[in-house]
């Protein structure tokens, strides 16, 4: 069985991809640097966990056909590369304090361009190399903005992504595929994207590796997941729109 992680050479695609692992899984480490990618293959190598380094870079397509040809076989792609905005000197890479106001539109462009349409190109790219029970798991947020949470580039361009998802599972309930695809809320989880220590505000902010766990039982659930988002307590978003329905 072989699992791919984007994003996997720290934080929570490090700590899923490291859970996959000791779960059986041959890993395919996604990185766009591969020095830091090689780094976390060597540190799964050391805990007897099979692990390859594969480049993912979500801004050159290129470097996603390329990726999808080195792959013969795969049952879990786990997309969880991403960025919060576009690179802003002197700020957090998720500044919960910017105002919506002070997005521009290059802000807005960056950011869907990598968690939106690099995503998208590498789930395309892969397709004909999933197994008949494979399972896309797409890392996602809350997307309903409040007082603390309202990362206007990040939540637009994760809103994006859990439609991809919705839709993609229709496509594959409709032709009667065995396949899933599905989004997972981690939650706050302590990462160097915000700069939160994990056990901040009551406990509330997890360690990458308790969301690391957390994520890796709700993919290798026997339920079938196809078309939802699940929270990680295990709440489930299914319908933006259930109030249009009544």
């Amino acid at each position: 069985m072989k699992a791919l992680v984007t994003g996997a050479n720290k934080g929570i695609g490090f700590e899923i991809a490291r859970s996959l692992g000791k779960r059986g899984y041959d890993i395919l480490v996604g990185a766009r640097d591969e020095a830091r990618g090689q780094a976390a293959v060597e540190k799964l190598a050391a805990e007897g966990i099979s692990a390859t380094f594969i480049k993912i870079d979500l801004n050159n397509l290129d470097s996603l056909h390329a990726a999808a040809k080195m792959v013969n076989s795969l049952d879990i792609l786990v997309n969880n590369a991403g960025i919060p905005d576009s690179v802003k000197p002197g700020r957090a890479a998720l500044d919960l304090v910017k105002r919506t106001f002070d997005y521009t539109t290059e802000d807005l462009r960056t950011t869907m361009e990598t968690n939106f349409l690099g995503t998208h190109e590498l789930i395309k790219s892969l397709l004909s190399s999933l197994t008949d029970n494979a399972k896309i798991v797409n890392i996602t947020v809350p997307i309903s903005p409040t007082d603390f949470w309202h990362p206007l580039a990040y939540i637009t361009s994760k809103a994006a992504l859990n439609v991809m998802t919705l839709t993609y599972a229709y496509e594959f309930e409709k032709m009667g595929s065995h396949r899933q695809i599905f989004g997972i809320m981690p939650g706050a989880v302590a990462t160097d994207l915000n700069g939160m220590e994990a056990g901040a505000h009551g406990g509330f902010v997890k360690s990458p590796e308790a969301a690391g766990q957390i994520s890796t039982d709700i993919i290798l659930s026997d339920k079938n997941q196809n078309g939802q988002i699940i929270q990680y307590d295990g709440k489930i978003v299914t319908d933006y729109e259930i109030q249009l329905r009544g």
